[in-house]
């Protein structure tokens, strides 16, 4: 196993830093997110169960990142391809979530941009550390 190249290592600490910043915000939903849910709802099952749903995916995401960054800083080349197209797909479905969500099209190429860079050069760094070996 060679040790992996600049551009992994580099997105691989973001992608740790992101992970635990991410889980972190995933705890504060399943504490703050219910209670709020279910203050503006009058419905604490509905508060409850939109909070949970959400924190699920929080910590998945989150997990996922740190997980990738973690293989990516060990130069675990074959894991880093197939987590960064995972981390890919989940990023791009997120994209076309937040694009049904804004109206203005600097908005929608901003918000894709920022979602998708990422897991781009991840992979690019993955695949460049595939030639290397």
């Amino acid at each position: 196993m060679k040790a992996p190249n600049t551009l992994l290592k580099v997105i691989s600490i973001l992608f740790v830093i992101l992970g635990i910043v991410g889980i972190v915000l995933a705890l504060l939903v399943a504490i703050l997110g219910g209670a709020i849910l279910a203050s503006i709802t009058e419905n604490l099952g509905f508060g409850v169960a939109v909070g949970g749903v959400i924190t699920v995916i929080l910590v998945g995401e989150g997990v996922f990142d740190l997980v990738a960054g973690i293989l990516g800083l060990k130069g675990k080349i074959t894991a880093c391809k197939v987590l960064g197209f995972i981390i890919l797909i989940g990023s791009v479905l997120g994209a076309l979530l937040n694009i049904s969500l804004f109206d203005s099209a600097l908005s929608i190429i901003i918000t894709v941009a920022v979602t998708l860079i990422l897991p781009v050069l991840y992979l690019v760094g993955a695949f460049k550390g595939l030639a290397d070996a």
